[in-house]
């Protein structure tokens, strides 16, 4: 079997890629110098100026380091046998990811931490620090169920008030571990169980006959009348649950109970966090009835202490939190285990073939011949000594870092990934860390004849300014004249440079606009709510911060001048470099001189070229998981098979908005999939013998009209019909489908309605039906065409047809007298339509039988 390839390369030449071609497409840059220039800086090799990836960071992910005995061996002696043969028997929907049978070995940090925290004497605390996916969960989940399997065996009746408590910082982690507690506790049936405690817990629990497991209680209800040993929170809930009245009960049947604390993610307590979360854990002692020196207090964190002070110092912090002795407190260390080279292996000093040989090769065969490089071994132990960036491997590799070798590099990586020796340990196994940058904004030289424009695309004529800045700049560093910050129309798209314009008794000054950085970009709007203009409201400018002007080509300003170095403006002096201003118009306000439009208000129409957090990561997370593997088995039914990845931004609101935006966008890209494919199914097959049959009579039918001019005009005509008859049987086949039978398509689709319908009917209230809520799905993508995102329309792969236009055959008087014609009075009325009434127009006085049809073709009109 050959070795895998390529996910490394491919990833980040997507990521970089589709970033690129988004940005420029949102922005819509009308310069073709300028688009052209910011294309090749884009989509340069990660870690280059101007990519927008940058220098890709790697990390050696060997396995963790195994325990010398195996799980069953611990039955009885560390582990209570119940824990062992639930761990080995979870409910069947469950067992593939978290069965942990009997023979197999734990890592040796979980042992550890069962060890320390299940040992006689005063209860003892741990933080266990460990990279993701290490297993941190099982250190203090074993010791917590085969706390609870004991006493629960000594038990007639199931537990009763919480003896655990989880805190975790976000919902989505506290979610995270439902699966993995249904699995460890349902063998138990009900002995032990546990509640997720959040805003989302609904008042009232389900009918028993509705729960599907023993194990989770699914209510405040029981929550309050019966409380589980183990209760999985946050810290809001926690700070409610200690004051509010309705939850007393909770903390009344917990009385003197409560023996584990665990603080999942303590890394995340920093600072005044930290302050907060070591007086909530105080309180919490006192509402439960406890004291601090009888509480198992358990941490977790991904940070890496191998040194003695770092570990010492995350000693200290738990102890801290806790309110407990730091000698009472144990740092446990997940390590991982790199397996050595065969030592004949590794004497030798091979060169490596060519990366087409090597990508043919066998697993096997690669690793040996990985292993025998000098250079590749190098890398191998840089890599494990701890992460290394791409540029640093290159140099490694060949001596040099430049776009060319960090892309061999990155191959060679994919390939050592692949490389297993006979007994199946890879030579390399690999963690990438890809950081992505926002597009901030573009700043420019105003001298149209800087020489810091040669060699690129835009040393055009077309071009009317000079060299292009990722970074804001106040003076180019080519030419010292000063830059501005560039800004489009928002209308058309038109490019100019912001400036403001301050005058003394000496001098007029061109200087940057100033504009703001502080805005949360998740707050930013994708496509703004138009606002109706307000004529009696004249544009207000700040006169300290001076008049706004827009720096244009020449034929586009009020006035042209000199700039100077230092930012002064004079129209008669000839030093500098030539630059031309454009100011308000009479009304007082800048107008768009390439389109027309006006601003609403002081540089509102003119906006820099930002895009932030939300557009990049909704450009990159399809990327992502369309390289991962689907999360267990892969189901066809749901967007991407399944897959799911979690993300984090410190802006709640922001993040709320951006998940529902995300989730609008899988919804519409599901009914886009399902609408291409059902009409393109139904388009009818070219007829090869029918058109094969015509160019025949074509042929003969031109041989006679040379060989008869007097029968040319005669056959002339025949032979224009034949012509247009086999160009619209060459042409690209047509598929239909009608509006009201699209609705019955979706809602056939048990996709749709498995994953879509549930979504839709709470946020409506469950005020629609089924029917409805399909019909909504279709009038989303079809009621409008936004300047600023796409459609099936706008991306060329349907078009809505009204058929009953088709028998409108006059134009009102009214437009006739203003020269246009019926095809612009139908389009201009739909349109209208939509952007009077702010609903569709009347899809029953349009067709006949059906609301309208869409269907596939080559024109998105």
């Amino acid at each position: 079997m050959n070795a895998p390839t390529g996910f490394f390369t491919s990833l980040t030449d997507q990521l970089n890629r589709r970033a690129s071609r988004a940005v420029l497409s949102q922005l819509g840059f009308r310069n073709d110098p300028l688009r052209n220039h910011l294309r090749n800086w884009f989509e340069r090799m990660a870690g280059s100026e101007g990519s927008f990836l940058a220098d890709p960071v790697f990390e050696a992910t060997f396995g963790w380091t195994l325990a010398e005995t195996t799980l069953g061996a611990l039955a009885g002696t560390l582990l209570h046998p119940d824990l062992v043969r639930a761990l080995g028997n979870p409910p069947s929907e469950f067992a593939e990811e978290y069965t942990f049978p009997a023979e197999r070995q734990p890592y040796q940090h979980q042992i550890e931490a069962c060890e320390m925290l299940l040992a006689g004497g005063p209860p003892r605390s741990v933080l266990v620090t460990s990279g993701t996916g290490s297993g941190k969960t099982e250190c203090f989940l074993w010791p917590i169920l085969h706390d609870l399997a004991t006493e629960a065996a000594r038990s007639p009746t199931p537990l009763t008030g919480v003896r655990a408590l989880f805190l975790y910082p976000l919902n989505a982690l506290i979610k995270s571990q439902r699966d993995r507690l249904v699995a460890w506790s349902e063998p138990f049936k009900g002995r032990i169980r546990f509640c997720l405690y959040n805003g989302n817990t609904p008042y009232q629990s389900p009918p028993r006959r509705d729960q599907p497991y023993a194990s989770e209680v699914l209510g405040r209800d029981v929550l309050r009348a019966d409380p589980p040993p183990i209760l999985v929170t946050n810290a809001t809930m926690l700070e409610y649950l200690l004051v509010r009245a309705d939850d007393r009960p909770i903390l009344d049947a917990s009385q003197g109970r409560l023996r584990w604390i665990v603080l999942d993610e303590a890394h995340t307590y920093m600072g005044s966090q930290a302050a907060e979360i070591a007086l909530l854990l105080r309180r919490v002692l006192h509402g439960f009835g406890c004291r601090a020196e009888d509480v198992h207090f358990v941490a977790t964190s991904a940070t890496f202490a191998s040194d003695e002070d770092s570990q010492r110092q995350l000693q200290e912090f738990l102890a801290q939190v806790a309110g407990v002795p730091s000698e009472r407190v144990r740092v446990i260390v997940g390590t991982r285990r790199t397996p050595p080279l065969d030592p004949k292996m590794a004497a030798m000093a091979r060169p490596l073939p060519a990366p087409a040989v090597l990508r043919e090769m066998t697993r096997e065969g690669l690793y040996d011949v990985l292993a025998a490089n000098p250079p590749a071994r190098a890398v191998r132990q840089r890599i494990t000594e701890g992460a290394a960036r791409l540029s640093q491997l290159a140099e490694i590799l060949f001596g040099q870092s430049d776009e060319i070798t960090r892309r061999n590099t990155l191959e060679l990586l994919d390939l050592a990934t692949g490389a297993h020796n006979g007994a199946g340990e890879p030579f390399l196994p690999l963690r990438g860390h890809f950081l992505e940058r926002a597009q901030t904004g573009l700043w420019v030289c105003a001298n149209f004849i800087c020489p810091g424009r040669k060699n690129t695309p835009l040393d055009n004529a077309r071009w009317p300014f000079g060299p292009v800045f990722l970074e804001r700049r106040t003076h180019c560093p080519v030419c010292s004249i000063p830059v501005f910050e560039l800004v489009q129309c928002g209308e058309c798209g038109a490019q100019y440079l912001a400036a403001r314009e301050k005058n003394d008794v000496d001098a007029s000054w061109l200087l940057p606009r100033p504009s703001p950085v502080d805005e949360d970009e998740f707050q930013q709007e994708l496509e703004p709510p138009e606002t109706e203009e307000d004529e009696d409201n004249e544009p207000v400018a700040d006169p300290r911060q001076g008049l706004p002007r827009l720096l244009t080509e020449p034929g586009q300003s009020h006035l042209s001048g000199w700039l100077s170095k230092e930012n002064c403006f004079d129209c008669a002096t000839e030093s500098g470099a030539r630059v031309h201003v454009r100011g308000p118009e009479e009304d007082g306000r800048l107008h768009c001189p390439v389109c027309g439009e006006r601003e609403k208000s002081p540089m509102s129409l003119f906006k820099p070229a930002r895009l932030g957090a939300p557009f990049l990561l909704g450009v990159a997370i399809p990327t992502l998981l369309a390289h991962m593997q689907p999360f267990g088995k892969s189901d066809p039914l749901l967007p991407l098979d399944g897959r799911r990845l979690i993300t984090f931004s410190d802006s709640r609101q922001g993040t709320a908005r951006f998940a529902a935006k995300a989730q609008q966008e899988a919804e519409r890209n599901y009914v886009r999939s399902l609408l291409y494919h059902h009409i393109a199914e139904s388009a009818r097959p070219r007829n090869g013998e029918e058109s094969a049959a015509l160019r025949q009579q074509l042929a003969e039918l031109e041989q006679a009209q040379q060989a008869n001019p007097n029968l040319s005009s005669v056959l002339g005509k025949i032979i224009h019909e034949k012509r247009a008859k086999l160009a619209e049987l060459d042409a690209p086949p047509l598929g239909r489908l009608g509006w009201n039978e699209a609705v019955q398509r979706l809602l056939a689709e048990s996709g749709f309605e498995r994953w879509m319908l549930a979504g839709l009917k709470e946020q409506t209230g469950g005020e629609l039906s089924d029917s409805e809520l399909a019909h909504l799905c279709l009038l989303r993508e079809f009621f409008r065409r936004s300047k600023r995102q796409n459609s099936l329309e706008t991306l060329g792969l349907l078009r809505l047809r009204y058929p009953a236009l088709a028998n409108v055959t006059t134009a009102p008087d009214g437009w006739r007298q203003r020269n246009f014609s019926l095809d612009d009075c139908v389009i201009s009325w739909a349109w209208r339509w939509i952007i009077t009434s702010g609903r569709f127009p009347p899809w029953k006085s349009l067709a006949s039988n059906s609301a309208g049809s869409v269907f596939r073709g080559g024109d998105a009109t």
